[in-house]
């Protein structure tokens, strides 16, 4: 891309440069700018900068091979994170050379029998998945769990 600066500023052409070479995904140790994750076409800067808040803040990884290895989609099934994020993740995998021609499915297939789960058919799958065995955790026996009774000595306080 031509930055001109004269045409743009010099202090525009320079600040639109460091962007496009500067740092934007982060999976513990390996680093992914915006021009190597354009090298195979991966636009998705936004949810790059989401994964890698996440992987790095909330599940501590190594690098990229060990969320290949050891961190599960189950463990990204969060609320927060959705499928185009998974697409960055898939480009890191591509960059790193891991998982082979079809890194992402490769990962979901290792994982998917380590959690002993047949139909995955969409990330989408695997968060209703999630969902539905956090739900059956909050409850006892298939049944809602109460909530615990309050005397009215306790009701009459919590009025005032």
């Amino acid at each position: 891309m031509d930055l001109s600066n004269r045409v743009l500023g010099s202090q525009l052409a320079k600040q639109m440069a460091e962007k496009v070479s500067a740092v934007l995904l982060t999976i513990g140790r390996d680093h992914f700018t915006r021009k190597d994750l354009a090298r195979i076409e991966c636009f998705n800067f936004t949810a790059a900068a989401n994964l890698s808040a996440i992987l790095n803040r909330e599940l501590q990884v190594k690098d990229t091979s060990d969320v290949f290895y050891n961190i599960s989609p189950f463990d990204l099934a969060l609320p927060r994170l959705g499928a185009v994020a998974l697409a960055v993740l898939g480009a890191c995998f591509e960059l790193k050379r891991l998982g082979g021609e079809h890194p992402l499915e490769n990962w979901v297939r290792n994982h998917t029998k380590t959690h002993k789960v047949e139909d995955v058919r969409t990330f989408d799958t695997i968060k209703h998945q999630r969902d539905k065995l956090e739900h059956a955790a909050t409850t006892r026996g298939g049944k809602k769990a109460r909530r615990p009774r309050v005397s009215s000595t306790e009701r009459q306080s919590k009025a005032s």
